[in-house]
C-alpha cells in the first residue's frame, strides 16, 4: 500500500492484488510502530537530541552480524526519518518514542530511543490504523484494489522482462498487464512449512511447536513467484520470535524482572534483558543442542521487583494451570524440570553473587539485577512467532536480482518479501514497518523514474 500511494501520487495507474479479503496483512496484527533516527519527534519525546541515521545504520549493521547488505541498511536508515514525515502528512499522529532493549555487543554511542508510536498504535492490532490510512490515501489517489486475488504467475516477454501477472480471482484466472512493473510485497515464508523446512530451521520449529501470529495468507507466494523467473534468495534463516506471555525484552521502558534463563543442563546461557529475538535465537539454539526445553527461573522475591510479569494471584493461577512449576527448594525445582541439581544450584548461586555486587559480569545484563530468594518457580520458554526473515535479493532501487546480481526487468520486491536488510534475528520493534514503508515507496519511485524515461 505504501508503493500504491507513492505510485498513484506520481500519476501511475495502480492495481493492488490482495490475496485476502481485507488489506493490511500482518501489519494489522502489529503495533504499527516505526524506527527512525533524528526526527523532530525523537527530539520532542526523548533525551536523544543528536541522533543520526548514520548511528542508526551502524546499530542495524552490528545486529546484522556481517550477514546483511550494508547498502540496503544505510539506505533504509537514511530515508526512515523522511518516511516518518511522509506518514505524518498522510494523517498519522506521532505521540511517543521509546527504545528497544539492549543488544549485548552494540556500541553505546549507536543506541538511541527510535521506535515511533502513533495515536491508536503501539499495542496488538494497532497496525490497522497505519494500514487503513495507507489504503484510504491509495484509493483517493486513484489506485484500485482487487480482494481475494491470488497472483499465481508472472508473465514474461521474450526478453524475460515481466509484463504482467496471472491471478486467481474468486476461482477464476485473470491476466493483468503491467506496463512498467510488478512489485512483490507478500511477506516472507511465515506459514509455508515446506519453505521453512528448506530455508529456516527456527521458523520451521515454530510452525511445528509454537504459535505464529502473522497473517495466514503469508505463505511465501512472492518468493516462489520470484524464483520462477530466476530471482536469487537472500537473508534467510532468522525469524521474529518473542515471549507472548511476558513480553520480556520488547520495550526498554519495562525492565526485565529478576530471573535467569537456564538450558537443559541447568546452566545460564544468554543475557535475559537483551532484545527479544536475540534471546529467542539463543533459546532455540540451546533447545536444539540439548533436545530439552529451556526455562525462566525466578522466586518469590521477583514478584516485588519493577517489571514483574506476575502478581501473587496470577502466579498462583498459572501454577494451577501448569504454566509455571513451583517448588520449595532448588533441589525440588531441578527435579521437576529434569535438570541437574548441582548445575541449577550453581547457576542461581552465581547469579545471586553477581546481583549482590550489582553487576552481571557473565552476560552483561542491565536491568533486574537482584538476588533471588523465597519459593522457586520455573516457566518454560515458548516462542510466539511474528514471521520469518529473508526473501528475494534486491538492490537499493528495490529491483529483484537474479543469481548473477542482474536486475530482472520490471520486477521489484519490498519489505519482508525482500531479504538482506535484516540479519539472523530481528533487531527490535519498528524495524519491519520502517522497511516495508521505505522499500514500497522506493520501488514505486524507481518505477516512476523509469516510466518517465521510457515515455520521453
Amino acid at each position: 500500500m505504501s508503493a500504491a500511494v507513492q505510485a498513484a501520487s506520481e500519476g501511475l495507474s495502480v492495481l493492488i492484488c490482495e490475496k485476502a479479503g481485507i488489506a493490511g496483512g500482518t501489519t494489522n496484527y502489529s503495533g504499527g510502530v516505526v524506527q527512525a533516527a533524528g526526527t523532530k519527534y525523537q527530539k520532542q519525546f526523548t533525551a536523544y537530541q543528536n541522533d543520526t541515521p548514520e548511528k542508526h545504520a551502524n546499530e542495524w549493521l552490528a545486529a546484522g552480524e556481517n550477514s546483511v547488505d550494508a547498502d540496503l541498511v544505510r539506505d533504509l536508515a537514511t530515508n526512515a526519518p523522511k518516511n516518518i514525515e511522509w506518514l505524518a502528512d498522510l494523517g498519522i499522529k506521532w505521540h511517543a518514542v521509546y527504545g528497544h532493549t539492549q543488544i549485548p555487543y552494540e556500541q553505546s554511542e549507536d543506541f538511541a530511543d527510535r521506535i515511533h508510536v502513533y495515536e491508536g498504535g503501539g499495542g496488538m492490532a494497532g497496525g490497522t490504523v497505519l494500514a487503513q490510512t495507507l489504503l484510504k490515501r491509495a484509493i483517493e489517489k486513484g489506485a484500485k484494489i482487487s480482494y481475494d486475488t491470488t497472483v499465481t504467475t508472472l508473465i514474461t516477454a521474450n526478453d524475460h522482462s515481466i509484463t504482467g501477472v496471472k491471478a486467481r480471482v474468486k476461482n477464476q484466472v485473470t491476466s493483468f498487464k503491467a506496463r512498467y512493473g510488478v512489485i512483490l510485497a507478500t511477506a516472507s515464508i511465515d506459514h509455508n512449512q515446506a519453505l521453512a523446512f528448506q530455508y529456516s530451521p527456527q521458523q520451521y520449529n515454530d510452525l511445528l511447536f509454537n504459535t505464529c501470529l502473522s497473517a495466514k495468507t503469508d505463505t511465501g507466494d512472492g518468493i516462489l513467484l520470484g524464483q520462477s523467473v530466476g530471482a536469487a534468495i537472500q537473508g534467510m534463516g532468522g525469524c521474529i520470535d518473542f515471549d507472548g506471555k511476558t513480553g520480556n525484552g520488547t520495550d526498554n521502558r519495562v525492565p526485565a524482572m529478576p530471573m535467569i534463563f537456564v538450558n537443559g543442563r541447568g546452566k545460564r546461557f544468554v543475557c535475559e534483558d537483551a532484545t527479544y529475538a536475540y534471546q529467542y535465537r539463543a533459546i532455540f539454539q540451546q533447545e536444539k543442542q540439548f533436545k530439552t526445553p529451556t526455562y525462566m527461573i525466578f522466586a518469590d522475591s521477583s514478584l516485588q521487583a519493577d517489571g514483574a510479569w506476575w502478581t501473587a494471584d496470577s502466579l498462583s493461577e498459572d501454577v494451577k494451570k501448569g504454566t509455571v512449576i513451583a517448588a520449595d527448594s532448588l533441589t525440588d525445582l531441578a527435579t521437576a524440570i529434569n535438570v541437574p541439581v548441582d548445575n541449577l544450584t550453581a547457576s542461581v548461586t552465581a547469579w545471586n553473587q553477581q546481583a549482590s555486587a550489582g553487576q552481571d559480569t557473565e552476560f552483561g545484563r542491565q536491568t533486574g539485577i537482584q538476588a533471588l530468594a523465597g519459593k522457586w518457580y520455573a516457566y518454560r520458554n515458548r516462542a510466539t512467532n511474528l514471521g520469518a526473515i529473508g526473501g528475494l535479493k534486491i538492490n537499493v532501487d528495490c529491483q529483484v536480482l537474479d543469481n548473477f546480481d542482474q536486475p530482472i526487468t520490471n520486477l521489484y520486491a519490498a519489505g519482508l518479501n525482500a531479504g538482506g536488510w535484516i540479519g539472523q534475528y530481528y533487531p527490535g520493534s519498528g524495524t519491519a514497518i520502517a522497511g516495508i514503508v521505505h522499500q514500497g515507496r522506493k520501488a514505486a519511485e524507481t518505477i516512476s523514474t523509469l516510466a518517465a524515461a521510457r515515455m520521453s
